[in-house]
């Protein structure tokens, strides 16, 4: 089965700058852009020593400020996505704002590769009931697919509960492909990215991925470069609940994604998507 490996590209500091408090003397773009390009560099060589291809999301912000890095990432055969223009949650947007972005965004994007931008996902995976209506924009703007919609519905900040929790077809003909999460005890619970692959045990994630394997579904695994790279920017004076969700783990991703990658195959997600048959894209 092969299942998706995917990276949101982003600084520490942008990513959370709308989950908690972070001084403004801490908030220093020069110090980001070398994180970002340290971490990514650390991303690549373990795809290399693996031999795994995976789905980069980039902020446009990102894409500005390290042109090189994306083209780079191009040229290695890795699927470039679009993170969004700026790292902003899309309920927190009007309708007008994040259509204009969005345009703009993905031709910037698809000038600096010279190739189609297929897919999007929103930051913070704020496409929520609140939002629903980005999709039919992105669909009009020529995506192929979307990955921002979590299928749960406990988070503080996203998810929506009781939608269709693997690969499918949307109404307007856009593909969603959705976080890794699986049933227990009558609970959908999500897995494999971000903070819930540095929280659980590696077990856990090896087992929850097996499970729906077995059940035929690949699963979508998503990362942030500060969680595989050695450069992670450390916010003090944060609540001891923050800091544990937001650093727990990071300092081993490199090592514990690299155990998941050797026994598991990963791809792009527009790879997943075509060998799923939702699509006959030449890419």
């Amino acid at each position: 089965m092969l299942n998706c490996l995917s990276f949101d590209i982003e600084g520490f500091v942008e990513s959370n700058i709308q989950s908690f408090a972070i001084d403004k003397k801490y908030i220093n773009r020069k110090k980001e852009i070398y994180e970002i390009e340290k971490n990514v560099d650390s991303i690549l060589e373990l795809l290399n020593e693996t031999n795994c291809n995976a789905t980069f999301f980039f902020l446009e912000s990102v894409i500005n400020d390290l042109p090189n890095v994306v083209k780079k990432v191009s040229e290695l055969n890795h699927e470039i996505a679009l993170h969004g223009p700026e790292h902003v949650r899309i309920f927190d947007l009007t309708k007008s704002e994040f259509n204009n972005k969005l345009i703009s965004s993905k031709k910037n994007l698809e000038n600096i590769i010279s190739k189609p931008v297929y897919g999007f996902r929103a930051p913070d995976f704020s496409i929520t009931e609140s939002s629903i209506w980005a999709l039919d924009m992105l669909k009009d703007a020529g995506f192929i697919y979307d990955s921002s919609i979590y299928p749960f519905g406990f988070h503080d900040v996203y998810g929506i509960k009781n939608v269709q929790p693997f690969i499918h077809s949307l109404p307007n003909g856009l593909i969603e492909f959705p976080p890794s999460t699986i049933k227990y005890f009558g609970k959908r619970i999500p897995f494999g990215g971000g903070g819930y692959f540095r929280l659980y045990p590696l077990l856990f994630t090896k087992h929850f991925l097996k499970r729906i394997n077995k059940l035929k579904n690949p699963g979508m695994m998503y990362m942030h470069p500060y969680e595989v790279g050695s450069i992670i920017p450390n916010i003090p004076n944060i609540s001891p609940f923050r800091k544990f969700r937001h650093y727990y783990n990071s300092e081993n991703g490199y090592k514990r994604l690299r155990e998941i990658l050797l026994e598991f195959k990963f791809g792009t997600a527009i790879e997943v998507i075509k060998k799923e048959g939702f699509l006959n894209v030449n890419k």
